[in-house]
């Protein structure tokens, strides 16, 4: 008795685990990350809050290399916004335990008692809002690259 078997399709079944392959550096997926940092980015634009305007204009996207993107500003008192000072700030990071402190304001052009502020969290906010929809852009990009191999 003769048994006999036949398959079919491994050369496509080739050609998507070839593309898999290159998925990390597929400039396709480096571009669907950065449209994701785009969109991070401006979400976290729009929870940041506005003295000046400076620490909103300042937060932006780099792309050191292919496949990383970050969302970063260089302005010094970011982490301050970000997590809070003093009693009100975040629990999480350590604070000042000082219940008030004074300093000069250049914009009110006085001194200002203060005892903190409430943290903003608009990059820890911005990501969690953004981060699944810049999965499923990338994913979507990925499914594409799959299909059509």
């Amino acid at each position: 008795m003769a048994i006999f078997c036949q398959a079919s399709g491994f050369d496509a079944l080739k050609r998507k685990l070839q593309a898999l392959k290159t998925l990390t550096t597929n400039p396709r997926i480096d571009k669907a990350l950065g449209q994701g940092a785009t969109k991070m980015q401006a979400q976290i634009k729009l929870l940041t809050p506005v003295d000046t305007g400076n620490l909103r204009d300042k937060i932006i996207w780099n792309h050191a290399k292919m496949m990383e993107y970050t969302i970063e500003t260089n302005v010094e008192y970011a982490i301050f916004v970000e997590f809070g000072t003093g009693r009100h700030g975040d629990p999480a990071v350590p604070h000042t335990s000082k219940p008030y402190w004074t300093y000069y304001s250049e914009k009110l052009q006085q001194f200002v008692r203060t005892s903190g502020q409430e943290p903003a969290a608009m990059f820890r906010t911005g990501f969690e809002l953004t981060h699944k929809e810049v999965f499923n852009m990338v994913r979507t990009e990925v499914h594409a690259i799959i299909r059509g191999a």
